[in-house]
Parts: C-alpha cells; sequence; structure tokens
C-alpha cells in the first residue's frame, strides 16, 4: 500500500505585508465559505470559529480598503490589529485542518492555505549503513553455505 505524501500548512501568512497577508486571506476566506470537502465534525471542538473568522475577514476587507486609499492613520492601526486576530484564527484553523488531513486530505488541499509537502530522504549516512549491512549478510550466506 503506496501512502499519499504529508501536507502540512505553511505558516507563512504570520509575517507577510498587509497586502500579501490580504491576498492570502482572500483566498483562504473564499475557500471556507461553504466549502462541501471539509466536514462539519472538523468544527466541533469550536463550532463559532468559521463564523467568527469569516466575519473578520469581511471587516479585515473592509478597514484594508479604506487604509489603502486615504492611508488614515488610525484605519492603519485598526487593519493591524485585525491582522493580528486573524492570525490567531487561521492558527487554529490550520491545526483543525491539519489534523482532519490524515482522514481527508482534500479538506487540506480546498481550505486555500499555501501548503508544504514533507519530503523523506535517504541521507548519505544512512544509505552507506544499509549498503553496509547488505554486504555483511551476503559474507554470512556465503560463510554458511
Amino acid at each position: 500500500m503506496v501512502r499519499p505524501p504529508l501536507c502540512r500548512i505553511l505558516r507563512s501568512y504570520r509575517c507577510k505585508t498587509p497586502t500579501k497577508f490580504y491576498n492570502i486571506l482572500l483566498r483562504v476566506w473564499k475557500c471556507l465559505t461553504d466549502n462541501q470537502k471539509i466536514p462539519a465534525s472538523v468544527w466541533a471542538a469550536n463550532p463559532e470559529l468559521v463564523s467568527l473568522f469569516l466575519a473578520l475577514a469581511a471587516k479585515y476587507h473592509e478597514v484594508y480598503q479604506r487604509a489603502s486609499l486615504y492611508s488614515s492613520k488610525l484605519d492603519i492601526a485598526e487593519r493591524e490589529a485585525i491582522q493580528a486576530q486573524l492570525t490567531e484564527y487561521m492558527d487554529e484553523i490550520a491545526s483543525l485542518l491539519e489534523a482532519a488531513a490524515v482522514r481527508n486530505p482534500e479538506a487540506l488541499i480546498t481550505s486555500g492555505f499555501d501548503l508544504a509537502k514533507e519530503r523523506r530522504t535517504i541521507t548519505r549516512a544512512s544509505a552507506s549503513q544499509a549498503s553496509s549491512e547488505e554486504a555483511q549478510a551476503q559474507d554470512a550466506e556465503q560463510a554458511h553455505s
């Protein structure tokens, strides 16, 4: 049985500029709205999480637009405060989706978050160790023959 490669969510949105954060937020916001690939059981631990996130994302959208157009210090400060709160919500959502992805990988893929594949490679040390173990096994077989 071949196991699919494990994926995890990149938490790169934590250190993005407002414009890049806004682009990631729009993608996640769109993907989490009425997503049939994510079962309702994912949100059982915190049923209001998605609705709170979506409401705050809508508010961030408005504040981001105002801050971009008028460059008001109050709007920029509000945008930064909302971005910090959205980051916390996104961290919690990402954790729940990664846990759900063990049984349903589509939930993670359709979430809108940036994903990183976990790559498992054989290091040179372990490869040389494996070849030396094979050589010892062959020597033992020849000695018994």
